[in-house]
């Protein structure tokens, strides 16, 4: 799915998030009301860069790839993420290791 096939999304959760709660974790992620997203993650010498659509299902915000770019061999990359909506409106990704950290605006 290309960036122009998106669909308009919950205009609610559109904006510019960061995570906090992961050691030596960077992370942005901006959320547009037209269903595109943009996410980016530094982790030491590792660097992800995804474009793609994303839309809510329930507590849910499902991000969709369409490109996905990493500097080395990336074993956090995903073609589709799900990230749970809390609350207080924080996105709570959770990795394979069991350590989870919150976007936020």
């Amino acid at each position: 799915m290309s960036a122009s096939e998106c669909q308009r999304a919950d205009a609610a959760l559109a904006g510019h998030y960061y995570m906090r709660g992961v050691m030596e974790v960077g992370s942005e992620l901006q959320l547009k009301a037209n269903g595109e997203f943009e996410y980016m993650l530094a982790y030491g010498a590792l660097d992800e860069y995804a474009t793609g659509c994303w839309s809510r299902e329930g507590q849910t915000v499902m991000l969709l790839v369409s490109k996905f770019e990493a500097n080395a061999e990336d074993p956090m990359k995903f073609e589709r993420l799900e990230l749970e909506i809390k609350p207080d409106g924080k996105l709570v990704r959770r990795f394979g290791d069991g350590h989870a950290g919150a976007y936020s605006r």
